[in-house]
């Protein structure tokens, strides 16, 4: 609404039905008059333009819409001026809208039909603003209410992305207890079958406990998710020597992948101090050797290679695999993102790597890929070291 614009559209209008030169101007000043007091007050009034029969008489008048919790009195400066100048004048509200209401009426010699008045609006509906000011405040009036509408969409996704979050943490927490308990009942099953039990159920519950073990993985990595997203991923670090860190995990990495020949290649000549969390980085290097392992033949060799700068030390983690087109090399550590050709071939969900991603960045590292694309792939990061 805007004063300028709501002036002439109003001439317009009662030009339209016949009403003189001095009438004309008398309604539409009375028009801009209200509508400048409601805009001193708030920016969504609404002006309508309406006809409306009274005692067999008919009527032209201007209606403001407003919010109904703003207080205007008639004896205000702009509605008092209003009022004189108009025969029909009246103020309601209903508790949500208030409505000024200024007419006059239409003289009898305009001999008005229903035709007429259906024909006033298919006019008015169709005519283009008639100055550049009066379409600049339409282009702006439109921008405003997308910029409304777009901010409405977008408080509804966060509010969906809360709960979302909310859904995920609590499941994940009310799931990881009967889990563990059902592991670890597996495991007593598995240990009393061995004598107790013939071979095909102590089999079977081998199957069990490796789907268990994938289903506790899994909610340790939805856990992870919530953590990350609410700012909840603390690390307990302390000072450790890479090397004496890495004998004791090697023997671990290989018990996980005992389907594939894992190769450690060092290249370190001195001792090495960084500042980690010790088991957040096991978790870093059992993702990238799981997805490795994963993605690569039966029995194909796997390396793990790791050289120091002054800086940093460099872990690398090199496959045998189906590798990664090179346009998703950088994509891979984006949450629940999946390569189209893995996810085509192999189950997951797309959250190792991006918690992986996390947990070096939040050591202050850095974490990359390479790859031609086909025939394996070779997973970086790197980690501060600490002086001597």
């Amino acid at each position: 609404m805007d004063v300028v614009v709501a002036h002439k559209r109003m001439m317009q209008v009662a030009e339209f039905f016949g009403l003189s030169l001095s009438t004309q101007t008398t309604l539409s000043t009375a028009v801009a008059e209200i509508v400048r007091v409601v805009i001193d007050k708030t920016d969504t009034g609404i002006l309508k333009i309406v006809v409306y029969r009274n005692d067999g008489k008919y009527f032209i008048a201007g209606r403001i819409d407003y919010d109904g919790t703003i207080l205007l009195r008639e004896n205000e400066e702009g509605l008092r001026n209003a009022k004189l100048l108009v025969p029909e004048f009246s103020m309601e509200n209903n508790g949500s809208v208030s409505t000024i209401t200024v007419g006059i009426g239409i003289p009898r010699s305009f001999k008005l039909q229903q035709p007429r008045v259906l024909e006033a609006v298919a006019y008015f509906k169709s005519v283009q603003p008639g100055t550049p000011y009066e379409q600049l405040k339409l282009r702006n009036s439109a921008l405003n209410l997308h910029a409304l509408r777009t901010e409405e969409e977008l408080l509804q996704t966060k509010l969906l992305d809360e709960k979302k979050k909310e859904f995920i943490s609590i499941a994940s927490h009310e799931l990881k207890t009967p889990l563990t308990t059902i592991k670890a009942f597996t495991k007593l099953a598995i240990d009393a079958s061995e004598q107790q039990v013939p071979d095909k159920v102590t089999r079977y519950l081998q199957k069990v406990e490796n789907q268990v073990n994938k289903l506790h993985a899994l909610v340790r990595q939805l856990l992870d998710i919530s953590k990350i997203e609410t700012g909840k991923l603390d690390l307990t670090c302390e000072r450790v020597e890479w090397g004496e860190f890495m004998d004791e995990l090697f023997p671990i990495l290989e018990q996980l992948t005992p389907s594939h020949q894992l190769n450690s290649k060092p290249n370190l000549t001195e001792k090495i101090w960084v500042n980690i969390d010790r088991l957040r980085l096991e978790q870093v290097f059992t993702n990238l050797m799981n997805n490795a392992a994963k993605y690569s033949p039966h029995q194909s060799q796997i390396d793990l290679q790791y050289e120091c700068s002054k800086e940093e030390i460099t872990i690398c983690i090199v496959d045998k695999g189906i590798g990664i087109p090179t346009a998703n090399l950088e994509r891979i550590f984006d949450k629940y993102f999946r390569d189209p050709q893995a996810a085509a071939r192999y189950s997951g969900f797309g959250m190792g790597l991006y918690i992986t991603a996390t947990i070096v960045h939040d050591h202050g590292g850095k974490i990359w890929a390479e790859s031609d694309g086909a025939t394996g792939t070779s997973l970086f990061f790197s980690i501060p070291r600490l002086s001597n």
